[in-house]
């Protein structure tokens, strides 16, 4: 798993990886998908890192231009990749961003996001507890079920394209045992803890654990929301008590003891979530997962596996930045097209959503394929 520090505490435990930053010649830049969209030596990992430190050591307060800086990070990791010392850059940029709000000074684009948080438990403020009663047949939203699948509140934006399936899935494969979690938190708290709002993710958690209590196991279908429940809560001393399982690691045993009824026709290109083949480190085992479904051998593209580009959706850009996480997502999914597949099959519902919008090829979430070729 990822050692990517979770819960910033202040810029100190970045120390490290500040003065590493600070004086590197900027050999990450190229793989930073905002300084790519940008084109802005202002936003590269070296300059957004700089400034960070100059924050640390006060020479630069964090009002105006610094806070609006720290919120061009898609917290994807690509810079990792290739940095000789492994930096944490986004670890770093999540504490500046903490820093920031502590210190009243965050845009205003993170305050209003807070504020529908706050309102509905959600980013977009949304009322996705319903989506959730109108998706979810009542029988399965039971408040003390031992093995309970969270939707993550991404998938409950779309649950035709990702809970709808799903539900099918697990009845096609015979799993009778997993509930929904029908708690009001919707959300697994990644907003939060993305905008530096340590402390509404520590009573978010608090509540998200109070509810989960009784779960043995929480599966996770949105590889951010296992990354949040399961690191990032735990870091923060609010984590439930139950095991945070990844859908692919749930569904593995069920899908090697049956066969598919049919295996789903076309050209794939896996597109890999930054949370899931970075952060978790679980993309070949979702590609395993998947490949038995189609009919024919899974494409990549040239960017693919843990140097895979991010599709722009990731780190609130999307709600701070908008222009820049659709210039993001394009990038992307210019480099899926030139694979020569028919569509884009990726296993987060964020980047469905994303590269959904950015075109040209079709994009499905891998449940949508599993369930068409498991469905009787």
């Amino acid at each position: 798993m990822s050692q990517a520090r979770s819960s910033p505490a202040g810029l100190g435990p970045h120390v490290r990886a500040l003065k590493h930053c600070t004086y590197c010649p900027k050999l990450c830049r190229f793989c930073c998908p905002t300084a790519e969209a940008e084109r802005s030596e202002t936003v590269t990992p070296w300059f957004k890192m700089t400034l960070a430190e100059l924050t640390r050591l006060g020479r630069r307060a964090p009002a105006g231009g610094p806070a609006e800086v720290f919120q061009h990070c898609l917290g994807c990791l690509h810079c990792r990749t290739h940095c000789r010392h492994q930096n944490d850059v986004p670890g770093a940029l999540l504490a500046a961003r903490a820093v920031a709000l502590e210190a009243g000074a965050a845009p205003p684009a993170t305050t209003a996001l807070l504020e529908r948080f706050r309102a509905r438990g959600n980013p977009w403020g949304e009322d996705l507890a319903a989506a959730r009663s109108a998706a979810v047949p009542a029988e399965l939203l039971v408040p003390e079920a031992q093995a309970v699948l969270f939707p993550g509140c991404q998938a409950l934006r779309a649950p035709a394209r990702h809970l709808t399936p799903l539900l099918g899935l697990l009845a096609a494969l015979g799993v009778e045992h997993v509930g929904v979690f029908s708690g009001p938190e919707v959300c697994c708290g990644a907003p939060l803890w993305q905008a530096g709002d340590l402390q509404g993710l520590r009573a978010h958690g608090r509540a998200l654990a109070q509810r989960l209590a009784p779960a043995r196991t929480i599966l996770c279908p949105c590889p951010t929301c296992a990354w949040v429940l399961g690191v990032v809560l735990r870091e923060a001393g609010c984590a439930p008590s139950g095991q945070v399982v990844t859908l692919d690691a749930f569904l593995a045993p069920f899908l090697r003891a049956r066969e598919p009824a049919r295996q789903v026709p076309g050209r794939w290109v896996f597109h890999d979530p930054c949370y899931l083949t970075r952060y978790l480190e679980r993309g070949e085992t979702t590609r395993q997962a998947l490949q038995g479904a189609l009919r024919e051998p899974l494409l990549e593209s040239a960017w693919s596996g843990q140097d895979a580009a991010c599709c722009g959706g990731g780190g609130l850009v999307p709600h701070s930045l908008p222009g820049v996480a659709r210039q993001a997502a394009a990038l992307r999914a210019a480099q899926l097209e030139a694979s020569g597949a028919e569509g884009v099959v990726t296993a987060c519902p964020g980047c469905v959503r994303q590269l959904g919008e950015a075109g040209p090829l079709p994009v499905k979430d891998w449940v949508e394929l599993l369930a068409e070729a498991y469905a009787p």
